[in-house]
């Protein structure tokens, strides 16, 4: 059996290790076992994230794919992102940089991808002492982002964007709590829209390493996924700026476990739910605010329309877009899932379109969560979101 395999993603050819050498005993993939990381079931990560960094509209850039692996991201960032000029990709693992490199001459990308075999911390301090502009850098670890957000958020352009993964959906949405509370500062409990708390924890946790360092962050996309949680975020620079972005847009998930009332609050409050009296539960510091922003989501899904059919994931994409889209003018962005709320109610739970249509009539802005297909975002205010679970019609 051949030790390597040639796929294709994108627009680029790959050799990865062939996965029929890591299979568990019920042949799945497993890629964690191979010696380089590649894992075909982030496609959809990677396809967002290359219209992603398509839809900021970048010149002349430069691009640091910090945990690169077998080098997929930094080859499509520079295979299939205009505006893309030059790519670095690291790995501290030597067989994974050979294997970056054998993918560079593959696609004949030399002139414009850089191999490295380096700490990622280590990279991106050296970068940023030699005076390189790095004007996105990403991070897409196996596990927790944390022990690299604060080099890449010193070591990104002014300006410069920031694109995280984390695929510790257990630390950060409070099924693991206290492995949340040592990884992002925070103080986490189980709720009904987990993946919702590991978005507004990790961006709540980028916003305040930033500030550390008087930089301040403006989320533009995300993604959630199966596994996994994806932020695109810009930094700038300013201390005031800063002050300004803990006070208004960092705060807390004011959450009622038994009730179902949640809301944000600035800073810990009372300890009694305001609905039914019991005990509640403050889930944070965590990201308060919009996630994403509507311009540069219309622009994704502009460009997806216009130079991304071909990607593997197109459809899919589409619709997290179009959610998105909508979801852009929902502030603040109250999460409830609709299932979770109508059993603490006691009732029988509505169709989730039924509820979204009731807020609306009521004047209130509310969407679907694409990833999450039983849940709404809304800015209405828990006892109407309460009256539409029960009298959706």
């Amino acid at each position: 059996m051949e030790d390597f395999v040639e796929i294709v993603e994108g627009r680029v050819r790959l050799l990865v290790y062939n996965p029929d050498k890591f299979r568990r005993s019920n042949g799945v993939y497993e890629p964690a076992w191979a010696p380089v990381f590649y894992n075909p079931q982030m496609t959809v990560n990677r396809d967002y994230s290359v219209v992603g960094l398509a839809a900021l509209g970048l010149n002349g850039a430069v691009v640091v794919d910090a945990l690169s692996g077998s080098g997929v991201r930094a080859l499509r960032y520079c295979a299939e992102v205009m505006g893309v000029e030059k790519c670095l990709a690291n790995d501290i693992d030597t067989m994974a940089y050979d294997l970056i490199r054998r993918n560079i001459e593959l696609n004949k990308l030399s002139e414009k991808v850089e191999a490295f075999n380096e700490d990622a911390n280590i990279l991106l301090y050296k970068l940023k002492l030699s005076g390189e502009r790095l004007d996105f850098v990403d991070i897409d670890p196996y596990g927790s982002p944390s022990p690299f957000t604060r080099s890449a958020t010193w070591a990104v352009a002014r300006g410069g964007y920031i694109g995280l993964t984390a695929t510790d959906l257990a630390a950060l949405s409070g099924s693991r709590p206290w492995a949340g509370s040592r990884r992002y500062w925070t103080s986490l409990t189980a709720t009904d829209v987990p993946k919702v708390v590991a978005l507004r924890v990790l961006l709540g946790y980028a916003a305040r390493v930033a500030a550390e360092l008087d930089r301040y962050i403006e989320p533009l996309l995300y993604l959630v996924g199966r596994y996994f949680v994806r932020v695109i975020y810009r930094v700038r620079k300013g201390a005031s700026a800063a002050d300004a972005m803990l006070a208004k847009d960092v705060g807390y998930l004011r959450y009622c476990s038994r009730c179902g009332f949640r809301d944000y609050v600035e800073e810990v409050e009372s300890l009694i739910c305001p609905n039914c009296g019991s005990k509640v539960k403050h889930v944070g510091p965590l990201w308060t605010s919009s996630t994403v922003y509507g311009e540069t989501v219309a622009k994704a899904r502009e460009l997806l329309l216009r130079d991304f059919k071909y990607l593997q994931t197109y459809k899919e994409l589409l619709k997290v877009l179009e959610y998105q889209v909508a979801e852009a003018e929902v502030r603040p962005q109250i999460p409830y899932d609709v299932v979770h709320l109508s059993s603490w109610l006691g009732v029988s739970s509505p169709r989730v379109s039924k509820v979204v249509e009731c807020l609306r009539s009521l004047g209130y802005r509310s969407v679907r969560y694409y990833g999450v297909p039983t849940a709404i975002c809304t800015n209405a205010p828990y006892r109407d979101v309460v009256s539409c679970v029960k009298e959706p019609s």
